[in-house]
């Protein structure tokens, strides 16, 4: 253990278990979860990053049309309230 370990952990035990335990979660986050972004191939951070430039560019398309195409393609039903989102239509 590096002398800056033995630092870090002596301050660990100064704070109280709750704190102990939101400190650990945080590391934990840091070290092993990651965000979304860094569990991402760099194939699909390009097409991310593309798809956010294209967006700034202009070059979207209206939500009813994507919407459309999603019902059609999983068997939704359309609907564009957003209380509601896409449905699949009931079981008969």
């Amino acid at each position: 253990m590096t002398k800056t370990q033995a630092k870090i952990i002596e301050l660990f035990k100064t704070l109280d278990q709750t704190e102990q335990r939101e400190v650990a979660q945080q590391l934990y986050e840091r070290a092993v979860v990651r965000s979304f972004y860094d569990r991402m191939t760099p194939q699909q951070r390009a097409e991310l990053d593309e798809g956010i430039a294209q967006a700034e560019r202009g070059q979207v398309r209206p939500a009813e049309e994507v919407f459309d195409r999603l019902a059609k393609r999983f068997g939704f039903s359309a609907d564009y309230s957003p209380r509601h989102g896409l449905r699949r239509p009931p079981l008969m």
